[in-house]
């Protein structure tokens, strides 16, 4: 599997019995910057395009959280530099397609929630195939009001 050779900064691969499992790696929450969701995208269109992967499982490396959504971080620095074309592309395009990049995956995705899963994360997990929910406490899952849909 090619993407298992590259150096992701926000994932770790693992590859075992044909299924890829893709662990999210941004403490503290995994929040979405720009270069997690692209690689997001990049690791499932390559799982897209391997004869060898049969299914993904996507889950969190950290403790409490799945995933905490949107990195607000990144729009609020944009906004601070004014540059209003690069917020509307992170929002419209960057995290539309990290977001959603399971749901064009054409292998099976299953998701592993076993934290909190808040907004964007919410999403995420949504465009799965499957979801498999855990057992942790406090364990929270909530969604704020979407720019962006799911197609």
């Amino acid at each position: 599997m090619l993407a298992l050779k590259h150096q992701w900064k926000t994932l770790s691969l693992s590859f075992t019995d044909a299924i890829l499992t893709i662990s999210m790696n941004r403490p503290k929450a995994n929040a979405m910057s720009p270069e997690l969701l692209n690689e997001l995208t990049d690791v499932f269109n390559q799982a897209s395009n391997d004869n060898k992967t049969r299914g993904v499982l996507l889950r969190s490396n950290l403790n409490s959280t799945f995933c905490a959504g949107a990195d607000l971080s990144t729009v609020y620095n944009l906004s601070v530099a004014g540059q209003q074309s690069a917020i509307d592309k992170f929002i419209f395009h960057t995290l539309s397609r990290g977001m959603t990049a399971p749901l064009y995956c054409s292998k099976p995705v299953a998701c592993s929630l076993d934290g909190h899963t808040i907004a964007g994360g919410l999403m995420l997990a949504l465009s799965c195939d499957y979801i498999a929910i855990g057992t942790r406490k406090p364990f929270r899952i909530g969604i704020t009001g979407p720019i962006v849909g799911i197609p």
